[in-house]
């Protein structure tokens, strides 16, 4: 991951028309980058602290913007386990979405039976060429002396301790991971977490429980990855995705419907181009014609 990528990115519209990541540029170029990452493979395998040297950013404001896209459902993350472990080997990020279909020569295309088809290639552009540097302002210099600074190193070994049934000693070898862990700038409340939910998961797991030592909990990739575990797993996440799937439900509407509503989000953006608004207004004239039959 050394080199950057030589392929194009792809912003989707509605990502970067999504009024949720209004202020949230940054993630709208992370998505992107991870778009120009998947070409090889289909995802993109690049770690948090890939990205936090790529855009000069913290990782744990990387991982932010990861799970703000996942949230959104514009990224899925996938963890890969060694062979017969629950060790994360590596962490794939599968770039998702369902806009109305871009496509860079022929415009859009809503790929529903008798919808919306019309040549607007000078309108909307799918692909999209972005020099992140420029883009991603730096903020790298950012101070996080107060959580390193506050942590009493001796209390929390003893803590691990008592709640993993180790002996581990409060030795400048274990200070140093987890003081490096803070300079990256993830808080004391990150570390307990990873702490605690690998804990309950490895401690009756014999054999993880070999796992549960600082050189594997707080190694740069690994702590990165099981806070990601540990957002996965929290209620709320899961709270939200029910209420997501919820929601999904009650979009299910008529394929008709979808399209129109999809060609008035897009005239929206575009409100000259005749050829979308007299297409939407042949598919509301033919549901109403055939409601009023129905109805009959």
């Amino acid at each position: 991951m050394a080199d950057k990528p030589s392929y194009y990115s792809i912003l989707t519209a509605d990502v970067r028309y999504d009024e949720r990541l209004k202020n949230h540029a940054d993630c709208k170029v992370l998505y992107s980058e991870i778009t120009a990452l998947s070409n090889k493979y289909g995802y993109c395998k690049a770690s948090n602290k890939y990205f936090s040297e790529l855009y000069g950013r913290p990782t744990p404001t990387i991982s932010k913007w990861i799970n703000l896209l996942k949230k959104l459902g514009y990224i899925k993350v996938e963890m890969i386990y060694k062979e017969n472990s629950k060790e994360i080997k590596e962490r794939r990020l599968y770039p998702i979405s369902t806009p109305i279909n871009a496509d860079i020569n022929t415009g859009i295309n809503v790929d529903v039976k008798g919808g919306i088809n019309v040549d607007v290639k000078d309108n909307i552009t799918s692909i999209n060429n972005i020099n992140t540097n420029n883009d991603i302002k730096e903020n790298s210099n950012k101070s996080n002396s107060s959580n390193k600074d506050n942590f009493d190193y001796k209390k929390f070994i003893e803590w691990f301790n008592e709640l993993s049934d180790k002996n581990f000693r409060n030795t400048e070898t274990n200070r140093k991971l987890i003081r490096a862990r803070l300079n990256e700038g993830y808080t004391k409340e990150d570390i307990a977490k990873v702490v605690r939910f690998k804990v309950n998961q490895w401690k009756d797991n014999t054999k993880m429980n070999k796992y549960l030592r600082f050189t594997t909990l707080f190694a740069p990739t690994n702590f990165s990855n099981y806070l990601q575990e540990v957002e996965d797993n929290s209620p709320e996440p899961q709270k939200k995705k029910e209420e997501s799937s919820a929601k999904e439900e009650k979009r299910k509407v008529d394929p008709i419907d979808e399209q129109i509503h999809r060609g008035k989000l897009f005239l929206e953006k575009f409100p000259d181009n005749e050829k979308v608004r007299k297409e939407i207004e042949r598919l509301e004239r033919n549901r109403n014609e055939n409601r009023g039959d129905t109805a009959q």
